[in-house]
């Protein structure tokens, strides 16, 4: 039997990269990418005004091809969770299974988006600016312990990409998840026989706008101990831990376990 290879792809939310060798060492158990999206990173030059989430989806595909992986688990958190569900959809032969991770479902979930998209660039500059000054203050304001490797990463992560990129992105997600095709189309996917799990912070989950059906029907749902909606910052070894047990278990759908 021949054997594809197999790969975990982490999507990015909003702001910052998980592209930091603290989070990725982790994965001991499977291999880990963690591309920039466009407008973000190394790409952070790139223009992005009027980008849709369907082109970030694209660009993850062809990233996937590029690094000669035929079949990805496709991690997606927070905004990342709803390009992650357009990338299974429209490339379905390229994905093992797909893993929300406090993904955007709703323009519920998309409410800080929602925010960002309806302000002048001026303004998203003036706060992308402030977070700038106290980045500290910026994670321990969602919970993160504040160490020198968390001050470390708060910084990287808003000196990831212009406040361009922020605004833009944000219109993106809130056009994705505002028509009810968006739910339909994870859904169908779930239909289809896809590997589809949700996995949350412990003290995030009652403000993550899951429909009930999605949690009867998602294949595993896992809320990780002691964190929240950045629980890849506050502690890498269970981020990492939560999702290769989601890959470990890729099976249809009809096994929903909690913990």
């Amino acid at each position: 039997m021949t054997h594809r290879k197999q790969a975990v792809v982490l999507i990015h939310g909003l702001f910052g990269s998980l592209n930091d060798p603290k989070i990725l060492a982790e994965f001991d158990q499977v291999e880990v990418h963690a591309p920039d999206l466009i407008g973000y990173g190394a790409l952070s030059q790139q223009e992005t005004a009027g980008i849709d989430l369907l082109a970030q989806a694209e660009h993850v595909a062809k990233y996937i091809l590029d690094a000669g992986i035929e079949q990805a688990h496709i991690v997606g958190h927070s905004v990342g969770g709803a390009i992650a569900v357009l990338l299974a959809d429209r490339f379905p032969e390229l994905v093992a299974s797909l893993i929300s991770v406090e993904g955007n479902l709703t323009i519920k979930d998309a409410f800080w988006s929602a925010e960002l998209a309806s302000m002048p660039i001026e303004k998203v500059e003036e706060i992308v600016a402030g977070y700038r000054h106290a980045p500290s203050d910026w994670f321990a304001s969602a919970g993160v312990p504040i160490t020198e490797w968390t001050s470390r990463l708060a910084t990287s992560w808003l000196s990831n990409q212009p406040a361009t990129t922020i605004k833009a992105q944000a219109s993106a997600v809130v056009e994705a998840t505002k028509p009810n095709s968006y739910l339909q189309t994870l859904s169908r996917l779930i239909d289809s026989g896809l590997a589809v799990s949700l996995i949350a912070g412990s003290r995030s989950p009652d403000g993550w706008d899951v429909p009930e059906w999605l949690t009867r029907t998602c294949t595993m749902r896992i809320n990780i101990a002691d964190t929240g909606h950045l629980m890849m910052a506050e502690s890498p070894a269970r981020f990492s831990s939560a999702i290769q047990t989601c890959v470990a278990y890729n099976r249809p759908t009809g096994h929903n376990v909690v913990s």
